[in-house]
């Protein structure tokens, strides 16, 4: 199993797959589950994030019931120093369009995340993340996100996979005034007890029960996670980039069931662009990766025209929430 370290162990592990699963299950749930107190639950989630190991928790929702596109834009700088970049990010991060926003090295130094209604918008977000990046951008290129599995942490435990997926623009579920402010609320509080949450949003108990049911019901709200910091657990996060050859869908389909079901694999992204797949890839080291990397170019070695690859240092949001719903 990767990422042994003496900052968890076996017990804090189970709880932390716990809280992959669902974040917003209560201490008693976990404890049932793990096979302890609720006290030592909570005393464990505390020092969990006492440690840096958990910075919050957030939810998931689907974008493209927003009726909204994701755009991933892979930037390279250049004539840049570590201040400048980190100064540039924080920028980026701070516009409202931004859902995530990551840095590393490799091929890119940054890779964002944005969510727009339309390719006009889009346009404008662009040039203002070209705008920001002025004489230290070097160059740029953009992907349009097709569908993306949201995987389970494999490194805390061997169970049975499992996947929370986003999609592209489709239907436009409407909200009222109290799903957004829940929305709002639990964004990136998704651990928030409902009686907290509620007297936060001024709204019923009872309505807020069932305005958070409803949204989970409709797939609006997808789920619940906590944002780990992987490499405190000895764990290097890579992005694989993939172009395909010319490639039939069954033979698609085929190469997609294989990364999902790899050990190594977090997140599978599908896309339009100089990519068609991104793949988020938790190893222990360089080596490690490089057996991945031969392992699917083993396999799958007549479809894969070009790959690259970034390792990802720091991850600077993750919001699935659009400030503009």
């Amino acid at each position: 199993m990767l990422g042994k370290t003496n900052l968890i162990d076996e017990r804090d592990r189970k709880i932390l797959s716990e809280l992959d699963r669902n974040a917003r299950q209560t201490d008693s749930q976990i404890a049932k589950k793990v096979g302890t107190s609720k006290q030592v639950v909570n005393y464990r989630i505390k020092q969990l994030q006492k440690n840096g190991i958990i910075s919050n928790f957030y939810t998931i929702v689907n974008i493209g019931n927003f009726g909204l596109n994701s755009y991933y834009i892979f930037i390279q700088f250049e004539n840049i120093n570590k201040e400048q970049e980190k100064s540039l990010l924080q920028k980026i991060n701070s516009l409202d369009c931004v859902g995530w926003l990551i840095s590393g090295m490799g091929r890119w130094d940054a890779v964002v995340l944005i969510n727009v209604s339309s390719v006009i918008e889009f346009d404008k977000s662009l040039n203002k993340i070209i705008s920001i990046c002025g004489e230290h951008l070097h160059e740029y290129i953009f992907t349009t996100l097709i569908t993306a599995e949201h995987l389970n942490y494999k490194f805390l435990e061997d169970k049975q996979i499992y996947s929370i997926k986003q999609t592209e623009k489709s239907k436009i579920i409407s909200l009222d005034g109290n799903d957004k402010k829940i929305l709002q609320a639990i964004s990136q509080n998704a651990r928030m007890s409902i009686v907290e949450l509620s007297e936060k949003t001024k709204i019923p108990l009872h309505a807020f029960h069932y305005h958070l049911k409803n949204m989970i019901k409709n797939k609006l709200i997808e789920g619940f996670k906590p944002k780990l910091d992987i490499s405190k657990l000895g764990i290097q996060w890579h992005l694989l980039l993939i172009q395909f050859q010319k490639i039939s869908e069954g033979r698609k389909n085929e190469f997609m069931e294989f990364c999902k079901n790899h050990s190594k694999v977090y997140y599978v992204t599908n896309t339009i662009g100089n990519y068609n797949l991104m793949l988020d890839i938790h190893v222990k080291d360089v080596e490690d990766f490089k057996e991945v990397l031969l392992d699917i170019k083993d396999k799958f070695s007549d479809i894969i025209k070009i790959y690259e690859s970034m390792i990802i240092f720091e991850e600077y949001k993750i919001n699935y929430l659009p400030k503009k719903i």
